[in-house]
């Protein structure tokens, strides 16, 4: 169980100060928008969600329009775009988003697409840092037994890579490539004396296969793509024991940092036998738990195997020296990760992990149902794309004071006829939301610390209990529409055990994970209290109640005094 971090108590006003905060409210000009394209109906502005289209509201008042693509309720994770929307971006003057990979990628491709030329599209919680938000890494479970085995695309080619090896900003806090840049990676060869297979196992346990040699692997047909920055979840399946070589291509094209980069590499897996003696892999380090990801790394334009360090029992070697084979740390010190070239590993599927093919018709691409095949499990069931960070900044008020900073300086960049009035609302705003922090934090403080123990339906209060002093004592998945595993659900039920927790917290539209939550819950008597994660709802309609109605619930659940009843009005 971890500590809560040690938080923040200065408001932003604080941290800006009168000198600092003058220099932003300077207005700023945005390249290939004059203020004269604003209409006499004011500025229009797109966002992916209500809870930015909230904070738009507030800063443009009466000045301008904003519209929300996703609806009220709806799951950004999931949402796919709909014909309306498509005219409602083509109409907007600015379109906000939260990206940093919560919304889903089509979404943010339809956006970039239909903009009109010269209209800008802002990444909130990848400008705020300008503007004093802080970042979290997601950090995944370590706690393995056997290895986890994914996908990821880390840097930019021609780019620089910051220290947890994805790609690093500009100057003007634009990434160096933009989001319609991605990166396919292909099964482009496999030698075995079985088949192999990857596929990625859907919400509801419906597969999706991505790679399979048993009809010749090729780079068209067993092949997936993945945006810059973005990791994804697969199963693994191999239908006899022995060693394995597949080969793999990495193909960026796209994008505005040019031309295409290729890398090839190949990963031998040992299923049921002892990898220790492979030919030609004398001293290679065994990946035999822990989470390891296939990378394609385009800024040093290879393919590598990235695994969690330090790597303690879950990757050992074989004999030899464990320097010499290159690897590359990276990664903070909360998650640090090593990049490992391909010729030194040797990733290996234990004989325990010899399973029957599930009987469902969707696996018979696999085999005949019964049949034991060794198999990798998927760390998170559902497809699963995401960053190095977690995305879910407004769940600390100071976060979303710097979004609101950010909409500002656009607003008044593009809207300088009412400049007076955006800046006069923006700042009446961030007072408020300076009430909204102090809100929280009380509440917290109320609770007793041995109660501060937070388990809710999927991983988005990071930035809640890092800044206001709670621990995330468990999650169902890392997204409200994924089926929990059945060892997710064991971990959750000793957890509530364990801790003695008061309530859980449930997010409206959370799925499969709602109602395995209800369960454990009602199975260890504990109390079911609702949480707003993604998403504002008919009774909570508002940022700073949302923010408000996660205090009382949290107090009133946990043992504290809720200082109002804002979790009460759905």
């Amino acid at each position: 169980m971890s500590t809560p971090l040690t938080r923040r108590r200065l408001t932003r006003r604080t941290m800006l100060g009168a000198g600092a905060a003058g220099a932003l409210t300077a207005a700023i000009a945005l390249p290939g928008r004059s203020s004269g394209t604003v209409d006499a109906h004011g500025l229009s502005i797109i966002t992916t969600t209500g809870i930015l289209a909230d904070l738009a509201r507030r800063v443009v008042g009466a000045d301008g329009r904003v519209t929300s693509l996703v609806p009220e309720g709806g799951d950004p994770h999931s949402y796919e775009p709909t014909p309306r929307a498509v005219r409602d971006v083509a109409h907007a003057d600015l379109a906000l988003s939260n990206y940093l990979m919560l919304e889903e990628q089509s979404l943010i491709r339809m956006i970039d697409a239909n903009l009109a030329p010269g209209v800008r599209h802002l990444a909130l919680a990848e400008e705020a840092s300008q503007h004093g938000a802080e970042v979290i890494p997601l950090v995944e479970s370590r706690s393995l037994d056997t290895v986890w085995l994914g996908l990821r695309v880390s840097g930019a080619p021609g780019g620089d890579a910051t220290a947890d090896g994805s790609a690093a900003g500009g100057a003007d806090g634009k990434r160096p490539a933009d989001r319609l840049a991605t990166t396919r990676l292909s099964l482009i060869g496999a030698d075995g004396p079985g088949d192999l297979h990857g596929y990625i196992t859907g919400t509801f346990g419906q597969p999706q296969s991505v790679f399979d040699s048993s009809d010749g692997a090729g780079a068209r047909s067993d092949a997936i793509d993945l945006p810059l920055d973005a990791h994804t979840h697969m199963s693994w399946a191999f239908t006899e024991p022995g060693i394995y070589r597949a080969r793999f291509a990495a193909v960026f094209a796209g994008g505005s940092v040019g031309g295409a980069v290729r890398a090839e590499g190949e990963l031998v897996i040992a299923a049921g036998m002892d990898p220790s003696t492979i030919p030609g892999r004398e001293g290679a380090r065994i990946i035999d738990a822990g989470h390891a990801d296939l990378t394609a790394d385009l800024t040093g334009q290879r393919l590598v195997l990235r695994v969690d360090a330090p790597t303690g029992s879950a990757d050992r070697a074989t004999g030899g020296d464990r320097g010499a084979d290159g690897a590359a740390p990276t990664g903070s010190a909360a998650h640090a990760t090593e990049d490992l070239p391909l010729d030194s590993v040797v990733v290996h599927v234990p004989p325990k992990a010899l399973l029957p093919i599930p009987s469902d018709p969707a696996f018979r691409f696999i085999g005949r149902p019964g049949t034991d095949v060794y198999q990798l499990p998927q760390a998170v069931l559902g497809r699963h794309v995401h960053g190095e960070i977690d995305p879910h900044l407004w769940q600390d008020v100071t976060n979303a004071q710097a979004y609101v900073e950010v909409i500002r300086d656009a607003a008044v960049g593009l809207d300088p006829e009412h400049a007076a009035a955006h800046r006069a609302r923006a700042a009446e705003y961030l007072r408020e939301l300076d009430e909204v922090d102090a809100y929280v934090q009380r509440s917290i403080d109320s609770i007793p610390q041995r109660r501060r123990h937070l388990v809710t339906t999927h991983d988005a209060y990071g930035y809640l209990a890092h800044r206001y002093g709670l621990d995330i004592a468990g999650t169902v998945s890392p997204s409200p529409g994924q089926e929990p595993s059945i060892a997710d659900r064991r971990r959750l039920a000793t957890t509530l055990r364990d801790l003695a927790v008061p309530a859980v917290f449930i997010e409206q539209g959370a799925g499969p994970a709602s109602r395995s939550l209800r369960d454990a819950a009602e199975i260890a008597g504990v109390e079911v209290r609702p949480i707003w994660g993604d998403a504002l709802t008919p009774g909570v309609r508002t940022y700073a109640d949302m923010m408000r109605a996660n205090a009382d619930s949290l107090a009133r659940g946990l043992g504290g005094t809720p200082l109002g009843t804002h979790d009460l009005s759905d």
